[in-house]
Order: C-alpha cells, then sequence, then structure tokens
C-alpha cells in the first residue's frame, strides 16, 4: 500500500490549521469522551482514550492511504517531422497516453472516525440506526455539489445537523449520532460523488484529506454535540 504524505493545507493556511486545531483539542477531546463513556468505558479511561484518539487524528492528517489506482488510456494524434534534404516532412501517428488518478483516505480525518464509528455500530446496531444511516446519506449528497480541482463541498454545518435529525429515527443520543454523522457523510458526500469527481481526472484524490477539518470528521463531532445540547 503506497502512504502520500501531504498537509491539507500550506503557508499561512498550514499554520492557521495547526493552531486551530490545537485550539480545538478540548472540543474533539471532549467529544470522544462522551462516546466512549455512552459505550460503557469508565470516565477516566473514556477521557485518556479520547485524548489519545483527538491527538492521533490530529498527527495522521497529513497521511494518505492509497487504496486505489485507476488507469485510463488515451489514444492522442501526434505528428512527427522528419528531414528529407533539410525539408521537415510531417509524418502523423497515434499515440498512446496513459494517465492515473490515485484514490487515497486519509488517516486522521476518515480511518479514525471510521474506526470509532464501526466500534459504536457493532455496539449499538439496530436495523434502525441502519434507516438512519441511509436517510443522513441521501439529504448530505442532495446539498453536496462536486467543484473541480476541489473536491466535494457541502455547507459546513448541514451533514451534522442532518445526522441529529436522522439519528432520531434510531432513538437519538450521542453514540448514535455520530454513527449516523460519519457513515452518512462518507457514503453521501464522498462515495456517491467519487464518480463526478473522477469525471474530472484528478491526479490524486483523498477522502478525508482535510485532516481534523475535513468533514467526515468534523461531522461526527459537531452532531455529537447537538446531541447532548438536544
Amino acid at each position: 500500500m503506497r502512504i502520500v504524505i501531504a498537509w491539507p493545507f500550506h503557508g499561512i493556511f498550514g499554520i492557521l490549521y495547526a493552531g486551530l486545531a490545537v485550539f480545538l483539542l478540548p472540543f474533539f477531546t471532549f467529544s470522544f469522551t462522551d462516546l466512549l463513556k455512552s459505550a460503557g468505558v469508565p470516565t477516566l479511561v473514556a477521557a485518556l482514550l479520547g485524548m489519545s484518539l483527538t491527538l492521533l487524528s490530529l498527527v495522521t492528517s497529513p497521511v494518505n492511504l492509497v487504496v486505489y489506482t485507476l488507469s485510463r488510456r488515451q489514444y492522442v494524434p501526434v505528428v512527427d517531422y522528419v528531414v528529407v534534404f533539410g525539408m521537415p516532412i510531417p509524418i502523423p501517428r497515434v499515440a498512446l497516453r496513459e494517465e492515473k488518478s490515485y484514490i487515497a483516505v486519509n488517516l486522521g480525518g476518515a480511518v479514525i472516525p471510521l474506526a470509532v464509528a464501526a466500534y459504536l455500530l457493532h455496539l449499538f446496531y439496530t436495523p434502525m440506526l441502519v434507516v438512519s444511516i441511509a436517510v443522513a446519506a441521501f439529504l448530505t449528497n442532495a446539498v453536496s455539489r462536486v467543484v473541480p480541482n476541489v473536491g466535494v463541498v457541502t455547507p459546513a454545518l448541514a451533514p451534522p445537523i442532518i445526522a441529529t435529525l436522522s439519528a432520531l429515527l434510531a432513538g437519538g443520543g450521542p453514540a448514535a449520532t455520530y454513527i449516523t454523522a460519519v457513515f452518512g457523510t462518507i457514503i453521501g458526500a464522498d462515495v456517491m460523488n467519487l464518480g463526478k469527481v473522477l469525471r474530472h481526472k484528478p491526479p490524486f484524490v483523498s477522502i478525508g484529506g482535510a485532516g481534523v477539518f475535513d468533514g467526515i470528521f468534523l461531522s461526527g463531532v459537531v452532531a455529537t454535540l447537538l446531541a447532548n445540547l438536544l
């Protein structure tokens, strides 16, 4: 498996990214701690695990794991020239050109929240939870759009609000809301739009590539906060 190290933002935006991430560490830690407590983990252990997950997510934000390489072959007309007695003579031919798109998943922005959501889904699985994920995925896909050279974009608060309301179908609560937010966002915004993204032939696509500020990660923690407020 190929590993690509790439910071979500560069230059002054990279400094702002790191500073804001550190500033929000307590918020992210609280969200993970609350989730683990809802799964029956003792408070102290949940707090330590919550802090570890938060720091690990931040540190691994630049790490992208390439999971698939899409190759495209194109036949393009080209013209070669042969010089005969000092005169260039054009010789048309057809050349084969191969383009590749690397599809990756970001470790901090996608793999870690997905692993937490999968663990919670194993503990709290119900058929209605699957329904809430499906509803959230459909609605998230409806409000998302693909921007060339940028990727999939959604209104900032739309996925967590959609997840919070959709999770009410499964009884609500932090765990159901987090599960719905993470799976709903990754399916509705990323997976269902992957075909549209690849039509623009990008050389590199990373699901969760914005790290701890990606829609997948933020949807989970913001939706958990909204669930507590409700």
